[in-house]
């Protein structure tokens, strides 16, 4: 996706995201301290400046990836609830959005979740969960933000300056004051009995018209033919709203184990991408 650091630099400081994850690091509670990554040209490590307690400091890096776009944050120190809430800043609930799933045993120990979020048609959402080696309710768990193509680049990094901001402020309603709100979040619910209703009804007007009511297909009938291809347009939207909503009536979504959701337990791995 982008050949060289380089270039890949350039365009996250064209586009304010590096301003967006200092100004979210510098507000941070508590304090983090920033240095860029050691063998990456693209990336951040942030770790705490004074550990309440010295063993079970916040560490983390933020890593802007060459081949795929990706934003990924990785983080350990801060709690399983804490990890969940910024989580909940790209949907409204981390329990119905999400699709979870328990991670491999034999790769991973148990009690390590794996979160997939697809946020619209252009950004997916990858996360893994498991407890840190330090004690209690302690996350080590990461997060990647990975565009389908460039242009959907900048929506991805401006969606984990987001998350970024609510993990390290622990300010659940955290707003970048640099970057604008990201405009790509979980697509709404389509109401489908209001979308029918709404064709129908200008179907039916249509049909009333003396000019279009024995018109069908490619009937001469048709005042004009770009007004008949618009008719069977509209017809054929319908159709496929009534389809699309009775498969929606026949899915079954999975729900997330609710015994896994609230901490923990005991991978020390962190998400790679």
């Amino acid at each position: 996706m982008f050949d060289t650091h380089d270039t890949l630099h350039q365009e996250l400081t064209t586009a304010g995201i590096y301003s967006g994850v200092y100004a979210a690091l510098m507000a941070s509670k508590p304090a983090l301290s920033v240095r860029t990554h050691e063998d990456q040209a693209t990336g951040l490590v942030f770790f705490e400046q004074r550990p309440c307690m010295r063993s079970n400091p916040i560490t983390g890096t933020i890593t802007f990836t060459l081949d795929s776009g990706a934003i990924v944050l990785n983080a350990n120190g801060y709690t399983g609830p804490r990890w969940h809430t910024a989580l909940e800043r790209l949907t409204t609930t981390t329990t119905d959005a999400w699709s979870w799933q328990p991670a491999p045993a034999p790769a991973h120990k148990p009690g390590t979740l794996d979160g997939v979020l697809q946020l619209g048609a252009n950004v997916t959402a990858e996360t893994r969960i498991g407890s840190s080696h330090h004690h209690g309710d302690i996350a080590d768990a990461g997060l990647a933000l990975i565009p389908a193509d460039r242009a959907a680049c900048e929506s991805a990094w401006a969606l984990g300056v987001a998350v970024l901001g609510v993990l390290v402020t622990d300010d659940p309603a955290y707003r970048s004051p640099l970057l604008p709100a990201p405009s790509i979040l979980t697509a709404p619910a389509t109401d489908y009995p209001a979308a029918i209703t709404t064709v129908a009804g200008a179907l039916e007007l249509l049909d009333e018209n003396e000019d279009f009511d024995t018109a069908r297909d490619h009937d001469p009938n048709w005042p004009t033919e770009a007004e008949g291809t618009a008719v069977r347009a509209l017809r054929d939207l319908r159709d496929a709203l009534i389809h699309t909503a009775s498969a929606h009536q026949g899915e079954q979504p999975g729900e997330p184990n609710s015994t896994d959701r609230g901490g923990c337990c005991t991978c020390p791995h962190v998400m790679e991408v």
